[in-house]
């Protein structure tokens, strides 16, 4: 397919019209990526398959507790509290976003991430901001395309799963204080999108904007009954303090906070490894190992025992942190001297006792093809670029796609820390006359 090329004026006047919705994307790709519905259900498919291999996993080898997963990973007495706040993972009521590759037609999944701090819904929702573009839209027309909302899938669910008991719910976004900044627009944009499409109350704040009282916790709007929770496990462990208020709401039971830090622990890299490794396999039918060699990159912990190994495979792998996200702190073998890799090895063998603080994962080619990228300066460019793929379910269904793309030229790793661009994907029948909500039985209306 040839990419569609908007012109710089329809461009700058897409980003003007937008508004809001495209404060801090420089990067957007403009051109339609229409996908399959097959393929849209083969990657629902194969994401809900390697969730239940994780629940799988942590039932076999810690009883199905959190609280005993959390204890292996090294994680901190504080952490554990928070754990000890949601011990079990829930994974028919989980936000869900795997990253694909294809590589060579063969799918294969790069990471899992799980809960309320899983990102990229408002790009996965960009649809009505890049139809403003008469190319794009006269072609989507063409080709008879449809899209899903993510954000309005994503209200609906949470509305209907966590506030549904409520009386006139009070839903509260609460982001750390140290990434608030950053992220102030993004959460407003998507607090507005949840009130538009539920009607319900809903708020953006910091801890500091809460106050515990006896029967709560308080915000400006009045008593809060469910946190959606945007800090993460690196926010604990910089300052507890800051959220000791809210930890004890919750351990007395006067506030929920569905998805909490069991789900973005179950979201850690060091279950790839628990997966591919045979030492970890027992239990497994033979199909589901064959299914995890197919379409899981091999992946090892970094340890002792296995430093021979990654010190030899350098250009073949990458160092990944177990709790790491948004490509935070990867390291790419092949971008590395024989000498620094083994410098970063030792940092992360011998600056803890805990033996799971990273895993290394083998490299895998990502498929690639010609897109379109605009910027709110008006620059309109075509690149060939490597794709990934974002898939998300929601209480095991499909919500929708995104991608993410960077310039073949540039062998990193794609992902919103080096500047991948981004945009939404839209779906077509393709004569097999589904809708792309059937893809799970229970699709949201």
């Amino acid at each position: 397919m040839n990419p569609i090329l908007p012109t710089q004026n329809e461009v700058k006047e897409m980003f003007s019209q937008a508004g809001r919705a495209l404060i801090s994307r420089p990067r957007i790709i403009v051109s339609p990526q229409i996908q399959s519905v097959a393929k849209m259900k083969q990657d629902a498919d194969a994401t809900k398959k390697l969730l239940d291999l994780i629940g799988l996993t942590i039932d076999r080898l810690f009883g199905g507790d959190m609280v005993r997963v959390a204890r292996w990973l090294g994680y901190s007495d504080t952490v554990l509290r928070w754990v000890q706040a949601s011990p079990r993972l829930d994974s028919q009521n989980v936000l869900v976003r795997s990253d694909l590759y294809d590589d060579h037609g063969l799918l294969k999944i790069l990471e899992l991430n799980l809960g309320s701090s899983v990102g990229g819904l408002v790009e996965a929702s960009l649809h009505a901001v890049v139809l403003k573009l008469p190319s794009v839209s006269g072609f989507v027309r063409k080709c008879e395309a449809e899209w899903l909302d993510v954000l309005k899938e994503w209200a609906w669910i949470t509305a209907r799963s966590y506030l549904s008991h409520h009386s006139d719910p009070l839903l509260a976004f609460v982001e750390s204080e140290f990434s608030m900044p950053g992220m102030q627009s993004t959460l407003n944009r998507m607090a507005a999108k949840f009130h538009e499409i539920t009607g319900i109350r809903v708020m953006v704040c910091t801890p500091r904007e809460l106050e515990r009282r006896n029967d709560g916790l308080y915000a400006s709007k009045g008593k809060v009954d469910v946190i959606y929770r945007l800090f993460d496990i690196e926010d604990l462990q910089r300052a507890p303090s800051e959220f000791e208020h809210i930890l004890d709401a919750l351990e007395n039971r006067l506030v929920d906070m569905p998805m909490g830090i069991s789900s973005r622990i179950a979201g850690s890299k060091v279950m790839f490894a628990l997966l591919s490794d045979p030492a970890y396999q027992v239990g497994f039918s033979e199909e589901d190992m064959e299914w995890i060699r197919l379409h899981i990159p091999k992946t090892r912990l970094l340890t002792i025992g296995n430093k021979d190994y990654a010190l030899c495979k350098r250009e073949q792998l990458l160092i990944k942190p177990a709790d790491g996200y948004g490509g935070a702190g990867i390291i790419c073998g092949w971008k590395t001297s024989e000498a620094d890799w083994r410098v970063q090895i030792d940092s992360y063998l011998y600056s803890s006792s805990c033996e799971a603080r990273a895993v290394v994962q083998e490299r895998v080619n990502p498929s690639s093809g010609p897109v379109v990228i605009a910027n709110e300066e008006g620059m309109v460019y075509e690149e060939q670029a490597s794709f990934l793929w974002g898939c998300y379910l929601f209480g095991n269904r499909h919500i929708g796609h995104i991608l993410r793309t960077k310039k073949t030229s540039d062998d990193s790793v794609i992902n919103y820390t080096n500047g991948a661009a981004m945009g939404p994907v839209f779906y077509n029948k393709g004569g097999e006359g589904t809708d792309a909500r059937e893809i799970t039985a229970h699709f949201m209306p």
